[in-house]
């Protein structure tokens, strides 16, 4: 009778939860930030342990590193705007209005 047993390894948790926070922040927002955290926590302990989970790690960081990215694009872009319409508001004595419609 032959042992067939088959060794598998387990799946980093940090790894696991850190993919699945950073993926949901494309809908929640603010959980890309843990999902970063947890993605560097989980790679780093799957190098000192040797578990699964490496591309789930990798891919919390990246998900997560781009949501970061679009925030920090967005708020720049909202600065240029509320300066563009900031000064328009400014140069029509305070009141932002077509003149089109006032003739």
């Amino acid at each position: 009778m032959s042992n067939n047993t088959v060794e598998t390894k387990s799946t980093n948790t940090m790894a696991l939860v850190g993919f699945i926070l950073s993926l949901s922040g494309f809908v929640v927002g603010i959980t890309a930030i843990p999902g970063i955290v947890l993605g560097h926590i989980g790679l780093s302990q799957i190098r000192k342990t040797g578990e699964d989970g490496h591309g789930l790690g990798v891919a919390a960081l990246v998900l997560g590193y781009i949501q970061v990215g679009l925030w920090v694009v967005g708020f720049f872009l909202l600065i240029v705007l509320f300066a563009i319409f900031g000064r328009a508001w400014i140069d029509n004595g305070g009141m932002y209005y077509d003149n089109a419609m006032m003739n």
